[in-house]
């Protein structure tokens, strides 16, 4: 049985085991262990088990949870794992799978050797034991270790979830040899159906995924592991055809704040080969890690479609107060974009300066109309200020804003509104800038009717070192001649 002991604080030698009970850790009297140190939240965080795994998870408490000494928000607890919760010390204790193996591989070989005679293992057995347990624990904690890490930093490289959910299946298939392997998400709107969403197959149709096994995991919300279904009490009394041909099998819910968004699903059809406790403990650290990844995209996805939302309802508004304007925020965002690339740019700050060059004029909406005696002209440069202002008041655009406020100003100083000169302009001002003029002299001209794009790049050269930087002209000529300019981006897909 796993426990936990307090190795210092006022309850110092105290033990807890840790079953199906959550043992939480705080200064509220209610904690299962209450700790009595002003650097301790009052629910600071909980030790849970799930299966044969342990684990400890901080509650966004304020100093933090610490397991040897590393700061962590979720993690699987080891043998002699050392939890610290302010100045208090915890220590957790669990026989691992691969003592108990060992141990009985020896005693089989004590009874085979001497009959049915109980006999005591002599100490050059016990050292060549407790030898052979180290090596092997430290070997799979290397191996399980290695593969964790490799998924965080696939999870943390990767933006396209599909792809994401490939590379992981592919990468826990490998470290725990399995012949088949499966990710299924569940549907939204809590009609309990599994979508599958990868899968790995050695050969094609060799594996059949057992419907009894995912709905008991997702039942109980716990790992499975069955060395044979046919054998397993569990399955008693099913009548599944597939569970006959289950030779090996682990079933680990994707978990993310305490709900369940699916499975991963592990097959082994050689017995020889059957998945083992350290299998189930690395598919069940994985399911984890996928199912905040898979939280953390959905998040992000959501937020990302609510602040293009934002950006087309602004853009329509100003649009429809002006429907010459129409298209323009569209096409400089496009340029500003191609130019951002051209220049070198990483692909977060090609996006980034889209977006500015999407919003740059959205301080017309809240322009009057000219006042009489008062220069159009001047009235009109009114709306870089009124942008920055309703920008200001609006989560979500700082990185912006410098597209917005300074895509008027020229390198000589001769813009609007601070008169700035050279790389004083932040660079999204100045790249905003080209692009703007870019479509105004290609939509209107000098005369309303608009030039030739031949026209207008010789124009725009001309200017460059003068009313733009030269570097971003220079961009704008290499994205018009690789034929990037005029490729449109898609702002607000579905």
């Amino acid at each position: 049985m796993a426990h936990v002991k307090l190795l210092s604080g006022d309850n110092q030698g105290k033990v807890h085991d840790v079953n199906d009970s959550i043992i939480t850790l705080g200064r509220d009297d209610s904690s299962t262990i209450q700790i009595l140190d002003h650097g301790v939240s009052r629910a600071h965080a909980e030790i849970y088990r799930i299966g044969e795994m342990c684990f400890i998870k901080d509650l966004k408490s304020t100093n933090g949870t610490f397991v040897n000494d590393r700061r962590i928000e979720e993690e699987i607890l080891h043998h002699n794992d050392q939890v610290r919760i302010g100045s208090t010390i915890i220590l957790f204790e669990d026989r691992s799978a691969a003592i108990e193996q060992v141990q009985k591989q020896v005693e089989f070989e004590s009874r085979e050797e001497f009959g049915t005679s109980t006999v005591e293992l002599k100490l050059d057995r016990r050292l060549e034991l407790k030898e052979k347990v180290a090596a092997l624990g430290l070997e799979q904690e290397s191996k399980n270790l290695t593969t964790i890490y490799e998924i965080a930093r696939q999870i943390q490289t990767e933006r396209e979830l599909p792809s994401l959910l490939t590379r992981i299946l592919n990468t826990v298939v490998e470290a725990t040899r399995a012949d088949a392997g499966y990710v299924f998400t569940a549907e939204k709107g809590g009609s309990g159906k599994l979508n599958l969403r990868a899968h790995f197959e050695k050969d094609k149709g060799s594996a059949k995924v057992s419907k009894t096994i995912v709905k008991r995991v997702m039942q109980y919300a716990r790992s499975l592991l069955t060395s044979d279904a046919q054998l397993d009490s569990r399955f008693a009394g099913s009548t599944s055809v597939v569970l006959k041909h289950i030779k090996s099998v682990i079933c680990a819910p994707l978990v993310s704040h305490e709900r369940i968004s699916g499975v991963l699903y592990l097959h082994s059809s050689k017995m020889q080969e059957s998945f083992q406790i350290q299998d189930l403990e690395l598919a069940t650290a994985v399911a984890i890690q996928t199912g905040m990844a898979i939280s953390s995209h959905v998040a992000s996805d959501r937020v990302r479609r609510t602040f293009m939302s934002t950006i087309k309802t602004l853009i329509e508004a100003m649009e429809l107060k002006d429907p010459k304007d129409a298209g323009h925020s569209e096409r400089v965002a496009n340029y500003a974009a191609a130019i951002a690339t051209a220049m070198g740019l990483p692909r977060a700050d090609a996006h980034k300066m889209a977006l500015a060059g999407l919003l740059h004029d959205v301080g017309k909406i809240a322009l009057p109309p000219a006042p009489p005696g008062v220069d159009p002209l001047k009235h009109k440069e009114e709306h870089v200020a009124l942008g920055e202002k309703l920008l200001a008041k609006m989560v979500g655009f700082d990185d912006i804003m410098a597209g917005i406020k300074f895509h008027h100003e020229k390198v000589d100083g001769t813009g609007y509104p601070g008169g700035l000169k050279g790389e004083a302009i932040p660079l999204m001002g100045r790249v905003i800038a080209v692009a703007n003029v870019f479509d105004n002299l290609c939509t209107y001209g000098g005369a309303g009717a608009g030039m030739a794009v031949k026209d207008v790049l010789i124009d725009v050269s001309r200017q460059g070192g003068i009313a733009y930087d030269d570097a971003v002209v220079k961009a704008l000529l290499v994205a018009h001649q690789n034929g990037t300019l005029f490729q449109g981006l898609t702002f607000f897909e579905d």
